[in-house]
């Protein structure tokens, strides 16, 4: 571990305060001086759920100023002190409302210390495409405890990267919040597992004795598409109880990459114009395995087969690689059909980047207080939401080498390029690889689309009241539920085996064969042409060679028929439903907690000691799948999913509040927890924290904290069952280099393998051990003047034994340094040697064995990948070191308004990581990484009257990538309101006001840019207004 930086905290921290304790201005007003009520039955009684974001102002019966003592996040000790030994940003409604975000999620994403890369709906692809995770410090989402109402929920059913669970923080609407509180510090202490980086706190509406109507529009420049919401809250007061309820209702509609500037079209590749440039192509293929025609078809260039319009609904075009504006130089000339992402100049259609959504969320909470102090509290929330994705494309792809060579030299081809001209009798015996990919236009079944549907019910229960000594008690049962279900078909053997030819006859009702005999007899016989039909009667006859019935392999290895008016052939959106099974994925998660709060004072050496004592139980049920449940189906794409456990954990946590001087606290935790045996070897976990707060004087605090953190292993990283799938068209790296001398390859990018399909086996671990780490934290609260307030927190961040999945990539990368060592590493251009145990990553990936090709008796460098074991393992280490800061600005004019500035900052010192024990530390900030230096947001609010306007700005720092460094990312919203009445607000907003697109990025394919930190959403406007009644 480096200390370099920690010292460096501790001592500006000593330094800062040695120089301002000299100036000690006027006392603090310490908790001696605190007025206590004396009628303890009309004492508001503030239980965990109430977290308050400022201190509680009331006025006692004396007409004195009582300061009530509440909860806030990362302590469960009642204080009159928000500003505390820890960070804690709250972000209220009305700063929601001026952000001018359209949801929680993009709010809490663009907090400094959420510096991190995120899986999110522009991300087709990934396991989770329906779900909004946020990830503090970038050491992974599932490391954040979040927390609705003070409280645990159900983890996300489906696992975030097929891995680990994360908690879905998109599913409280911005209509139903009170307002968030975020810690960015770990929590273990308090709070237990998943605590690691920080906590999310979620605090609903409640207490309302009035009634609200929210409604908001707002429309997309690009597609003009639109977004809706309207919520409803209400609630009063009757007798010794009040009650509230919320209802909110929205809608998104899909959008995709058409007509975005910059990412509609594979002419946006930053190569274009220097180096060869091409579209994703709809369909093509290639020869050359046994010496004939180097070059790439697609149908254009037939004149027998359909065009690439036709064969796509229009969104295809003739893409031909010769054409000097593409700057083509390579050993494969040729055209094929290509397919655009929706521009203006070449048409086609891309996935979504933003899901349909239809969302309806419901609140309710419920508060008693009956006669003798005991008070009630219900709590009621359900989400229910639809949504529609579009996924990457669906495709057939043949990568079996066609060997068919009379069908093949049967089709004429023209060309610019006389190299690419095929021409029948050339020799042609066979086709290396074969791609078609269906488009949404071409009706229902041809749209790789998901259908999402989730369900959130989350009930609360709790008393709280009083002791006969004063101390407080509260009990609680929490129960919520997760339920999912996403919808889709994917392709079965039945697209094959109609691709391949099996069943296809001639006229006279004959299986059709392939005619690779055939070319042979004719090969030794070069004066006899025959025609298809009549060499398998002389095979009959003489007893010659048949050629295989179609669908039947040459040498167990090669397809035998090339049909184009299949492959190559309009087809209907009912044939394509023909080819499709369901392939439905349903899961749900659980949690129960029961826990039981003591709180209080009681004296010590002459001081009051504050504490807090709590016993908690927990339940987490877990099940996905099973899928694919039908033996009868073969699917050919895709993953199947099975899992699903239980476990428990029992918890006892104390935690002590010492007031050493008038100036100076201390806060010492200490927690228990115990999981069942049967889930993990995780057993039993102590966690402890300490930290301080030391007030020299009414302007300046100086806060500190060290604590150790854990986190329990995932419930899919423990009970994920045995599944298998494919993964589908991914280049093999190893391949690439192993033919690179061949085929002239100087690096990866240059590589024209066709992808593999590599099968693959997961399943969970359960003798996976926690994750653990240490936190510390060092800064200063500073109130300058009565305008400017000024926040610095250092911190360090340390997480040893992560447990994680190995990638396909990353084991094709360690097979590569495996077998060829720094070379490997130079080819596919990065630095990052990982240093894996080759013995290990042997039992990870295999190849099938190399043989003497049968035809040419050549033998290829390299076996085929085809097999791959990507398991859960405790492996790695990461420690991040930085500093977050806060500045704030008030002025107040009698003529002008009000005016306020408000500036978050993050900054990344270093950050290292070993990827196992056996590997070296590496400093990745001065690698090739990408991972923003800094992120800040600035936030300037006008108020003058009935009027105010809010300018929000978002700034990305930049990132070392693979050409340098990145610019800076900045954008801006900017929200005006309007206090048309006391009762009514009208509030127009831009959002992404310069309509800032993201760079450019040389090393990502289309879309061109990083898609886990930045979007390509685009300038959108919206209007609404608040009624209240």
């Amino acid at each position: 571990m480096n200390y370099k930086n920690l010292f460096m905290l501790f001592s500006v921290g000593l330094v800062s305060t040695f120089l301002l304790a000299d100036n000690p201005g006027q006392d603090v007003v310490t908790e001696d001086a605190v007025v206590e009520k004396v009628d303890e039955s009309v004492e508001q009684v503030v239980n965990e759920e109430d977290v308050a974001s400022s201190d509680e102002v009331v006025e006692g019966e004396d007409g004195a100023v009582v300061l009530e003592k509440v909860v806030v996040t990362g302590s469960k000790i009642k204080k009159t002190q928000i500003e505390g030994p820890l960070p804690l940003l709250v972000i209220t409604k009305e700063d929601i409302d001026n952000s001018g975000f359209r949801n929680l999620t993009e709010v809490l994403q663009s907090i400094p210390s959420a510096n991190q890369s995120t899986d999110n709906e522009s991300i087709q692809g990934s396991f989770t495409p329906n779900a909004n995770e946020l990830d503090l410090r970038n050491l992974g989402p599932g490391r954040i405890l979040y927390l609705i109402n003070g409280r645990r929920t159900a983890d996300y059913p489906v696992p975030f990267g097929n891995a680990g669970n994360i908690s879905n923080v998109g599913v409280i609407p911005v209509g139903l919040i009170d307002r968030v509180e975020v810690l960015a510090q770990g929590s273990s202490a308090i709070y237990g597992s998943d605590a690691v980086t920080g906590v999310i706190n979620v605090i609903t509406v409640k207490g309302k004795d009035f009634s609200q109507l929210d409604v908001d529009y707002s429309q997309t420049q690009y597609e003009q598409k639109d977004i809706y919401s309207i919520a409803y809250t209400t609630g009063g007061f009757f007798g010794n109880s009040s009650w509230t309820f919320g209802l909110e209702a929205s809608h998104v509609d899909p959008m995709t990459y058409a007509d975005r500037p910059g990412h509609d079209s594979f002419v946006n590749d930053p190569d274009y114009g220097n180096d060869y440039t091409a579209p994703r192509y709809g369909i093509y293929f290639y020869g050359d395995p046994f010496g004939g025609k180097r070059a790439y078809y697609g149908s254009d260039e037939f004149p027998s087969t359909p065009s690439c319009s036709d064969l796509s609904n229009g969104e295809f075009f003739n893409f031909n690689k010769q054409d000097t504006e593409w700057l083509y130089n390579g050993s494969y000339p040729g055209a094929g059909c290509g397919w655009d992402y929706g521009s203006e100049r070449f048409g086609g259609s891309s996935q979504t980047i933003v899901n349909e959504r239809d969302d309806v969320s419901v609140v309710g909470s419920f508060v008693h207080n009956f006669d003798n102090g005991i008070e009630l509290n219900a709590r009621v929330f359900a989400y229910h939401d639809e949504a529609y994705l579009r996924n990457l494309p669906r495709y057939y792809q043949q990568r079996d080498i066609i060997l068919d060579p009379v069908r093949i030299m049967a089709l004429t081809s023209t060309s610019t390029n006389a190299g690419n001209v095929l021409n029948p009798g050339e020799r042609q015996r066979g086709l290396n690889y074969f791609l078609r990919q269906f488009t949404p236009s071409m009706g229902f079944n041809a749209e790789a689309r998901s259908d999402i549907t989730e369900d959130v019910q989350d009930v609360f229960l709790g008393l709280n009241g009083f002791f006969d000594n004063g101390f407080e008690w509260e009990f609680g049962m929490n129960h919520t539920t997760y339920e999912y279900l996403s919808e889709e078909q994917t392709f079965t053997t039945d697209l094959y085996d109609y691709m391949n030819g099996v069943g296809a006859t001639d006229a006279d009702g004959n299986l059709l064969r392939g005619t690779y005999e055939q070319d042979r007899y004719r090969s030794y016989e070069s004066s006899n042409w025959l025609g298809e039909g009549s060499y398998d009667a002389m095979a009959i006859a003489y007893g010659l060679t048949r050629d295989n019935v179609c669908g039947d392999k040459y040498f167990g290895a090669y397809q035998s028929c090339f049909l184009a008016d299949r492959l190559l052939g309009v087809l209907t959106n009912e044939q394509i439903g023909d080819w499709l099974a369901q392939d439905n994925l349903p899961a749900d998660s659980s949690q129960t907690s029961v826990d039981f709060l003591v709180t209080g004072e009681f004296e010590l050496l002459g001081k009051f000691v504050g504490f807090a004592a709590t016993l908690e139980h927990q339940t987490q049920d877990y099940q996905i799948g099973p899928t694919r449940t039908d033996p009868a189906i073969e699917y050919i794409q895709g993953v199947g999913y099975e899992g699903g456990g239980d476990r428990d954990r029992n918890s006892l946590g104390v935690e002590f509040l010492f007031p050493v001087t008038d100036k100076l606290e201390m806060t010492l935790a200490s927690r228990y927890d115990s999981y069942d045996d049967a889930s993990s070897n995780v057993g039993s976990r102590v966690s402890n924290m300490m930290n301080f707060a030391y007030r020299p004087n009414e302007s300046l605090l100086v806060r500190g904290s060290a604590s150790q953190t854990f986190r329990a292993p995932d419930m899919n990283y423990l009970f994920a069952g045995t599944s298998s799938g494919y993964y589908n068209g991914i280049l093999d790296w190893v391949a690439c280099y192993a033919y690179a001398e061949e085929e002239g390859y100087s690096d990866i990018n240059d590589c024209e393998l066709g992808g593999n399909n590599v099968f693959a086996e997961w399943s969970g671990n359960n003798t996976l051990e926690e994750e653990e780490g240490e936190n510390y934290q060092l800064g200063i609260v500073w109130d300058i003047s009565s305008n400017w307030n000024l926040t610095i927190d250092l911190y360090q961040v340390i997480l040893e034994n992560i447990i994680g999945r190995d990638s396909y990539r990353t084991i094709n990368i360690a097979e590569g340094y495996c077998l060829y060592g720094e070379a490997f590493g130079e080819f596919i251009r990065t630095e990052n040697n990982d240093q894996r145990d080759c013995a290990t990553i042997n039992t990870l990936t295999g190849r099938a064995p190399i043989t003497p090709n049968p035809i040419t008796g050549e033998t290829a460098p390299i076996g085929e990948w085809n097999f791959i074991v990507p398991g859960f393992i405790n492996k790695s280490y990461r420690e991040y070191q930085g500093a977050d800061w806060q500045l704030s600005y008030r002025l107040e004019t009698e003529n002008m308004g009000d005016f306020s500035v408000g500036v978050l900052s993050s900054h990344i010192i270093s950050y290292y990581s070993r990827s196992d024990a056996a590997s070296p530390e590496v400093e990745w900030l001065s690698s090739y990484t990408y991972e923003p230096r800094s992120q800040q947001n600035m936030s300037i609010n006008w108020r003058y009257q009935d009027f105010s306007t809010t300018l929000f700005i978002d700034r990305t720092g930049h990132m070392e990538w693979s050409e340098g460094k990145s610019d800076p990312h900045f954008i801006a919203n900017i929200s005006t309101r309007y206090d048309y009445s006391p009762d009514i607000d009208l509030y127009f907003s831009i959002r992404n006001l310069d309509d800032t697109m993201p760079q450019a990025d040389p090393a990502y394919g289309y879309p061109y840019y990083n898609q886990r930190y930045f979007s390509a959403f685009g300038r959108y406007y919206s209007a609404g207004f608040n009624y209240r009644f």
